[in-house]
């Protein structure tokens, strides 16, 4: 038998794999020619997708927490651990000859974590599993589990920032509620919508070293338009050698990539973290995993006099979605408009149904994303999270949580201060199959610890300064 290969010239080869790249109707299946068009018995076409999958989706570069934080394997569900408060009383270290001094003891705390459950489904058929796709990974289950840990991992690097269980019982606490959550706030400060400096995080940096903290953070997490701020304002207020005359090769290198702030024990490397960001826009539709799609809330609101609020004069906009971990969520409100004053709280009131059976669509762990524009505005962002109330939940606005800003996150990476508790490694499971496909769940589980909050910082509400908003799609 000869293969019907070796009767190809092989540049007849090349110059045919070259027009079906170009083709416009090829793709994975076309049914050109076929009775059954573009149906399941379609001619398979080849097709390489990895061209796509390098421009749209987002890489192993752009996990910055998740790396760098120290994982620990447990053996319980409930990880407990014992946090030193204190070393012991401040007490006066002086004593007469002979005297026994007086005792003296540390303060300790015992403290525990939930494990919580993460997993991204995925599901190949039968024809793509054998078929295979042509690429750098030719097994289709190989290449669904590589985009299946992307994707897994994206979620884990935002829910280990912004991760809060009292909206959904089923995530974790990320590190920003656990120091946010520390002996009130005390480890917190507020740009309320202005950008940083760097004497500002040099001033974060000394408290942080002072006592009573005694902390010695190495990192500096921002989102990457507040690192590119940062670089501005060093060529803006730095010297003039910060304008850097490369080779004839190179030209010019304006502003520079490596930005550190020089702390009390030395300089501290401030790091781009993409998905510190959080505060997005809403859905351009809902989308339910299961088909089904459930109505979207109605939303009123009331004005009250409140001197702790930080509400500005000016119109705003609100719209909030409904959100169920095991389904999906729901179309954004229509939106609501709310004018107000200096001194006043907008008491919001989202109406999303009744619970019934302790359930709201399908979920116990529903919960309300709530948006806002900032004053006079027209482009809506994530301000709050809320567990789903008995038929309506009541947001109370105090503009604490400004729109299109970012966090600025102080960390420690010893594993004293900060870790991962991992009950099982990263693994994937097999599921029942009951069509003519292979699915499966990857699956992680585990939970962020912040041990020591005192000796970490958050900064919140922080901006960028701009001249042309239009550049900007994620700004104050």
């Amino acid at each position: 038998m000869f293969n019907a290969n070796d009767m190809v010239n092989i540049q007849d080869l090349a110059a045919m794999n070259d027009a079906l790249r170009k083709a416009t109707s090829v793709g994975y299946q076309d049914g050109s020619g076929v009775v059954d068009a573009n149906g399941s018995l379609s001619a398979l076409v080849p097709q390489s997708i990895e061209g796509t999958l390098s421009t749209a989706t987002y890489s192993m570069k752009e996990l910055a927490l998740w790396p760098a934080i120290a994982k620990r394997n447990v053996t319980n569900t409930l990880h407990e651990f014992v946090r030193i408060d204190e070393h012991g009383f401040d007490m006066d270290p002086f004593l007469s000859e002979g005297g026994g001094g007086a005792r003296n003891v540390p303060s300790y705390s015992r403290e525990s974590v939930k494990i919580k459950y993460l997993a991204e489904r995925r599901e190949v058929s039968d024809v793509g599993s054998l078929v295979g796709i042509i690429g750098n990974s030719a097994n289709a289950i190989a290449e669904e589990t590589t985009r299946g840990t992307f994707a897994l991992l994206g979620r884990l690097e935002r829910a280990l920032w912004h991760g809060d269980e009292s909206a959904n019982p089923l995530a974790f606490n990320g590190v920003i509620k656990q120091i946010e959550s520390h002996d009130s706030g005390a480890n917190v400060y507020d740009l309320e919508g202005n950008a940083p400096t760097p004497q500002l995080l040099q001033d974060v940096l000394g408290e942080i070293y002072a006592a009573p903290r005694y902390g010695r953070p190495d990192c500096i997490y921002v989102e990457p338009r507040i690192h590119a701020e940062l670089i501005r304002f060093a060529v803006q207020f730095g010297r003039h050698d910060q304008l850097q005359v490369m080779s004839s090769a190179q030209g010019i290198t304006y502003g520079t990539q490596q930005i550190t702030i020089m702390g009390p024990v030395g300089p501290v490397t401030v790091k781009p973290a993409p998905f510190l960001a959080d505060s997005f826009e809403p859905p351009a539709a809902a989308y339910t995993a299961d088909g089904s799609a459930f109505a979207a809330p109605t939303l009123a609101f009331t004005l009250n006099p409140n001197t702790a609020s930080k509400m500005t004069i000016g119109s705003f906009k609100y719209k909030a979605v409904v959100v169920t971990p095991e389904r999906g969520y729901s179309d954004a409100s229509t939106e609501l408009v709310v004018a107000a004053t200096l001194g006043q709280e907008a008491v919001i009131t989202i109406t999303h149904g009744g619970i019934v059976g302790g359930t709201l669509n399908g979920s116990s762990n529903s919960y309300v994303r709530i948006y806002r524009t900032k004053a006079g505005g027209s482009k809506f962002f994530k301000i709050a999270e809320l567990p789903c109330g008995n038929g309506s939940t009541v947001f109370t606005d105090l503009n604490q949580s400004r729109p299109g800003t970012s966090k600025i996150v102080f960390i420690q990476h010893s594993p004293d201060i900060l870790e991962f508790a991992r009950l099982l490694d990263f693994f994937r499971r097999p599921l029942a199959e009951v069509a003519t496909s292979k699915p499966f769940l990857l699956m992680l589980f585990g939970s962020p610890i912040v041990k020591v909050p005192s000796k970490c910082w958050v900064i919140k509400n922080a901006s960028v300064q701009t001249t042309d908003d239009s550049l900007l799609t994620y700004r104050a």
